[in-house]
């Protein structure tokens, strides 16, 4: 399959290039940035920025071209394995751009609200830019507070924030063109006799808003 090597990995990357503080050190005041840019993620084609404070918006937005350079960096760090080539990453870039976001968000998510004097909610919206340089919407919902602080951070469970996530909303063309690779790299690892059986699901399209 060409996912990553473990979830726990990515979201422990995930955690370490967020703004994290030590036990010793005080809580960034809320709305400190999520990802600064002298950190990982950004060097990997994130960057995240607060569209308002009051309420809370926060806006993911991942850059096609940077992600995929830096592809060999996230194999090395075990986001995905070595069975993402640079055929299938041609074949399936929103496939892996998808897998990439489910794996980290969790941790942009506990970093908003950790931060001092965070919200009581926050819509989390992604984004990517292709190499064209247009901006395509993926995804976004809400999370809050009450549902984070629930999550045992130390043991996360895969899907855990998902499930408590609110009001998520799927763009169409995003998730029919995820959908598309998804089936093609299941038909490609069928054909080099390799199992799929731990390729991520296809976006929840039946879980969608009218409106991100």
């Amino acid at each position: 399959m060409p996912r990553r090597a473990t979830w726990g990995a990515a979201l422990a990357v995930c955690l370490a290039f967020a703004s994290q503080t030590t036990s010793t050190q005080a809580a960034p005041t809320y709305p400190a940035p999520i990802v600064g840019k002298e950190t990982t993620a950004h060097a990997w084609g994130v960057e995240t920025r607060f569209t308002q404070s009051t309420p809370c918006q926060v806006d993911i937005t991942l850059n096609q071209t940077v992600f995929l350079a830096h592809m060999p960096e996230m194999i090395h760090q075990g986001i995905f394995n070595s069975q993402v080539t640079p055929a299938l990453q041609q074949q399936a870039p929103h496939y892996l751009m998808n897998t990439f976001q489910t794996d980290t968000t969790p941790g942009f998510v506990h970093t908003l609200f950790t931060q001092s004097g965070a919200p009581a909610r926050c819509r989390f919206a992604w984004s990517y830019i292709a190499p064209d340089g247009t901006r395509h919407p993926m995804l976004a919902f809400d999370m809050t507070r009450q549902a984070h602080d629930r999550i045992d951070w130390n043991h996360p469970r895969f899907g855990e924030m998902a499930a408590a996530a609110q009001n998520p909303w799927v763009d169409r063309e995003f998730d029919t063109v995820v959908n598309q690779e998804t089936l093609d790299v299941t038909i490609a690892l069928a054909k080099n006799h390799d199992s799929s059986a731990d390729l991520p699901p296809p976006s929840d399209a039946a879980s969608r808003t009218d409106q991100p």
